[in-house]
């Protein structure tokens, strides 16, 4: 059995998207409105999620939800969050939802315990939520429903460091620890662009044993820009789809993800079709 992902909304701005245009590369954010630029602190995160609070509600959400959320260590904005949250899923409970507030990292800090749930048969909504930061890029929240089925992705090794200094010393980390328990060559390498000097760069040299030439690299935020933690979610969903049409046999993927000056996940999948 594998974990399979439903996407339920997209936004980019105050605009729609499907995972097709991510996949297919159709998708054109400069066509997108922007609904400011001024600079922003942790407090705006409440604000995105009330501005986005219309498209929320026309989603029926129960169960347990994942909230995937910059990198916020206030408790007390993080309370207001999960208000702000709860104010609009009538149907949601306080002790069902999962704050994950950990920026790029968010996705795969929260999906071993995503897969533990789902293989219990719970509901589970993943709902990732940035606001712009410094003026540069567009509010974005991501929503999907995951379920356990006999076609999916299966996470069989995910590998945390945590770097407070930002030396990229966690990506060299995990990514060693992920070169050494791989078994089977790289069908695709899910990362992100990340300015001029992607943190991944110099550690890559430690997945070359599974590198071949018709590896295939994913790097959505080239089209999109910035997505904090919605871009960890965006990177599975596109994987998931993109798997669902092509069923490559024996498929072996990589994602990473690195929040600057936080922590640094990766994740290897494997396709399950039973």
């Amino acid at each position: 059995m594998g974990l399979m992902f439903q996407p339920s909304l997209c936004l980019l701005g105050d605009q729609e998207f499907s995972i097709s245009q991510l996949t297919n590369h159709t998708l054109k954010p400069s066509e997108f409105s922007v609904s400011n630029f001024e600079e922003i602190d942790s407090l705006s995160i409440i604000d995105t999620l009330d501005s986005y609070s219309n498209y929320l509600r026309k989603r029926d959400i129960s169960g347990h939800v994942f909230l995937l959320l910059p990198n916020i260590t206030d408790k007390n904005i993080l309370r207001r969050v999960i208000a702000s949250f709860l104010s609009i899923f009538s149907k949601v409970e306080a002790d069902k939802i999962a704050l994950y507030p950990y920026g790029n990292a968010s996705f795969l800090m929260a999906l071993n315990s995503i897969e533990r749930l789902v293989k219990k048969n719970n509901s589970v909504w993943v709902v990732a939520i940035n606001a712009i930061d410094s003026g540069y890029g567009l509010d974005s929240l991501v929503m999907a429903r995951c379920s356990m089925g006999h076609r999916g992705l299966r996470p069989y090794k995910v590998a945390v460091d945590l770097d407070f200094e930002g030396t990229d010393t966690a990506t060299s980390n995990i990514t060693k620890q992920l070169g050494l328990v791989c078994t089977h060559l790289l069908d695709e390498i899910a990362l992100s662009i990340e300015g001029e000097e992607p943190v991944w760069l110099e550690s890559i040299q430690f997945l070359s044993p599974w590198i071949t030439a018709d590896t295939s690299y994913q790097l959505i935020d080239s089209i999109t820009g910035p997505l904090g933690p919605c871009n960890g979610l965006l990177k599975a969903l596109c994987v998931y789809q993109q798997q669902t049409n092509r069923n490559i046999s024996n498929y072996c993927g990589l994602q990473i993800d690195v929040e600057r000056y936080g922590y640094a996940v990766g994740v290897l999948y494997r396709w399950v079709n039973e």
